[in-house]
């Protein structure tokens, strides 16, 4: 254990930590400012925001994720540009606002527009904290960084539950000012890992290998509204825990933070493809069938499965975006905006099932449709990736009938487990075994030499080598054995 706890902590870099400090704090603002709307209001359920505010929130983040994609498509963005202050300014004075005139924001309109600001500001201000997460090259600092921020997050908003709603609202305002400068320190100390890349190209692979995590989310957000607006419509006898979302966030991390100490790497995306998501998000389908007396704790188990998809999610898509040597700006709000899209999906699908009659009966229907589709988009993504997967595998057959082409390939396999490679890292190592240059593994991989230098400079770093020789070595058939 002690080895594990010393490795990770050599991936674990002194930039890593104080992106994770601004990422959390961060969270922790934007969550509090969305369930209590901005401390003016709390609604009956406790776990969520009230209907009104949740429809202005995803009316704003909508927006805001849609022109946030266009301008990165349009290359109108560049890495470490998105405006980070005057969003951040926005959630600090709207919070200055409704400390001063708590009476005046309790109308749905009032609320609706509350929800509004929030879309348009916290949107922006998390594609730029999450572009921080994007810059490392360990998939184990990344899995770490999202699971302590968890942990953290939850650890402020107990703190910020427990004040007077006022001193609340000031000890939010002077985090979001605390959070500029932080963020400002951050940018400066992972601009140096900048890559500039094809932006069409990269969004187009990356958007390949994230899309089952974002769909995940999606269909999550869709049951979410539709469960929450049913029981808003239908004054529905289930509950929900109001310390639900704390109690998920402080599981998720402990969960993740052991697996990783445990097994010392990060989760296997394909694991997590085929078991994970589909495995929490029907734990998340329980709820509109439990009576009274279970709703409560399943609710904390629920939203448990919530906060795993979302952090699973968001480390899928960095992921990508690191194997694609793109921003992170163009998934991010993809993504954003696609989940907020299910969400108003769901709200308009529990409020058309909570005017109903007839009952439970169209809540539990409207669940089955749900799952229906889901699987059916989880039957034609893994279908698509297999088909992907068996013309990769008869290329390689093509190309590689020798035998010391095949120690080689099983070699590298070995070590992208053992040190947590990604399969473009992969492809780099197996250049470098047969003493290619990086110019020579350019050419091979169709990609520009500067960016192939970049996966090299990781790869010496996860490996623990400083030069081509002695990762030649790694495939040396008495290294390989021993």
């Amino acid at each position: 254990m002690g080895e594990r706890v010393r490795r990770i902590r050599r991936e674990f870099t002194s930039t890593a930590a104080l992106v994770l400090v601004a990422y959390s704090l961060y969270r922790s603002v934007a969550y509090a400012s969305y369930v209590t709307n901005f401390g003016g209001y709390a609604d009956a359920l406790g776990y969520v925001s009230t209907i009104p505010f949740m429809a202005g929130a995803s009316a704003g983040n909508l927006a805001s994720s849609i022109t946030v994609l266009v301008l990165y498509l349009k290359g109108r963005l560049k890495p470490y540009a998105l405006d980070y202050k005057a969003p951040l300014a926005v959630l600090a004075l709207t919070y200055c606002i409704v400390a001063l005139f708590p009476h005046a924001v309790n109308s749905p309109l009032s609320l609706l527009v509350l929800g509004l600001v929030w879309g348009l500001a916290a949107t922006v201000a998390s594609i730029a904290f999450i572009e921080l997460l994007a810059y490392g090259g360990s998939t184990t600092a990344l899995i770490v960084q999202l699971a302590a921020s968890s942990l953290l997050s939850a650890v402020v908003s107990l703190a910020v539950d427990g004040l007077p709603g006022t001193v609340g609202s000031v000890l939010c305002v002077a985090i979001v000012v605390a959070v500029a400068p932080l963020m400002a320190l951050c940018r400066k100390r992972v601009e140096p890992y900048r890559v500039e890349s094809d932006r069409s190209a990269s969004f187009k692979e990356t958007l390949r290998g994230s899309a089952t995590p974002i769909m995940a989310c999606a269909f999550f957000e869709l049951i979410t509204g539709l469960v929450n607006m049913y029981a808003y419509c239908s004054a529905s006898s289930f509950t929900i825990s109001t310390q639900a979302p704390v109690e998920g966030m402080v599981i998720c991390a402990v969960l993740v933070t052991l697996f990783v100490f445990v097994t010392n790497r990060a989760p296997n995306q394909r694991t997590v493809y085929l078991l994970v998501f589909p495995a929490v998000i029907a734990v998340f389908l329980l709820l509109p069938f439990f009576s009274d007396v279970l709703s409560k704790p399943i609710s904390t188990i629920i939203y448990s499965a919530y906060v795993f998809t979302s952090m699973l999610s968001t480390f899928c898509y960095v992921v990508a975006c690191r194997e694609a040597r793109g921003g992170v700006y163009g998934i991010a709000a993809l993504s954003s905006a696609v989940v907020r899209a299910c969400l108003v999906v769901g709200l308009v699908l529990g409020w058309c099932f909570g005017n109903l009659t007839e009952g439970e009966t169209f809540m539990h229907l409207s669940v089955v449709c749900v799952v229906c589709v889901y699987v059916l988009g989880m039957v034609v993504l893994l279908w698509s990736y297999k088909s992907v997967r068996e013309k990769h595998v008869e290329v390689v057959v093509r190309r590689v009938p020798e035998t010391f082409e095949e120690s080689v390939t099983a070699r590298a396999d070995e070590l992208v487990e053992e040190f947590g490679l990604t399969s473009r890292e992969r492809d780099v190592l197996v250049g470098l075994a047969h003493g290619n240059t990086a110019a020579s593994i350019a050419d091979d991989l169709y990609l520009s030499t500067s960016t192939v230098q970049g996966y090299v400079k990781t790869l010496y770093a996860k490996l623990g080598v400083n030069r081509k020789q002695q990762v030649i070595d790694l495939f040396s058939p008495k290294r390989a054995g021993d």
